[in-house]
């Protein structure tokens, strides 16, 4: 089972634009909202796997596309049913790599000004210091985990994998592998956490990574987890969208 503090929720951010980040879907489980993900194809979304694992069997999942707020009637919304949970690998409970899953929709979805989707293009490598975006539906305060009605973003600072694994940071706690990348504010206060996993991490841009975890949240040298789409994720993913039978 996956520690409760291993999902994640945006803090010290702002609401975005209404419908401004059409890629952005809820996983939803009977009706609540759990955990983002990113619409990467029109029957895809790509998520965190513990998004999957941490829910017992027997909730019905949904994905909802096209949301600004999670409770309001919006006519922009699309709700599917989920085909199937692809995850990149089993998750041992004492690992916290391959975070990372896909999702099919029943039908796929159609795409518009409110539902489109976005593509990871991530290089393997990203400047510590460099500024991202992260995206979600989580938790706004450290102390009080609601789940936010509407969407929020944060802008969070790259940390090296080095610094993110040294003794006053992570101390290899979990340990931050070359397939993961940390990202927060040297002052805490910015962050993502509960409600947030599965979500994108933008930087510039480019879709480099997906939030996976950490421990509380908003503590500045216990920053965000994310898992980066390396290349080993890029070709995992094409291989699962494009059948060989449908050439």
């Amino acid at each position: 089972m996956i520690p409760e503090c291993f999902s994640m929720e945006i803090i010290g951010g702002q609401e975005v634009a209404p419908h401004s980040r059409p890629f952005m879907a809820s996983i939803q489980y009977n009706g609540h909202h759990a955990c983002g993900g990113v619409l990467i194809h029109p029957q895809w979304v790509l998520t965190a796997a513990h998004c999957h694992s941490r829910f017992a069997k027997g909730q019905f999942p949904t994905v909802v596309l096209g949301a600004h707020s999670l409770s309001k009637n919006e006519p922009s919304k699309q709700t599917f049913e989920i085909k199937k949970f692809i995850p990149f690998s089993r998750l041992r409970s004492n690992s916290k790599s391959n975070d990372i899953m896909l999702v099919k929709l029943h039908t796929a979805a159609k795409l518009n000004q409110h539902v489109q989707v976005l593509h990871p293009r991530s290089k393997n490598y990203i400047r510590a210091g460099t500024k991202c975006q992260v995206t979600g539906w989580g938790a706004t305060d450290p102390d009080v985990f609601n789940i936010s009605d509407t969407l929020q973003e944060v802008t969070v600072t790259i940390i090296s994998q080095k610094l993110c694994n040294s003794q006053s940071y992570y101390n290899h706690n979990p340990v931050i592998t070359k397939d993961m990348i940390c990202a927060g504010d040297t002052r805490g206060k910015k962050d993502s956490c509960q409600g947030d996993s599965g979500g994108p991490l933008v930087c510039k841009g480019v879709f480099h990574a997906i939030v996976s975890g950490g421990h509380k949240c908003g503590i500045a040298k216990k920053p965000g987890i994310y898992t980066l789409l390396t290349k080993k994720y890029q070709v995992w993913i094409k291989s699962n969208l494009v059948p060989p039978q449908a050439y």
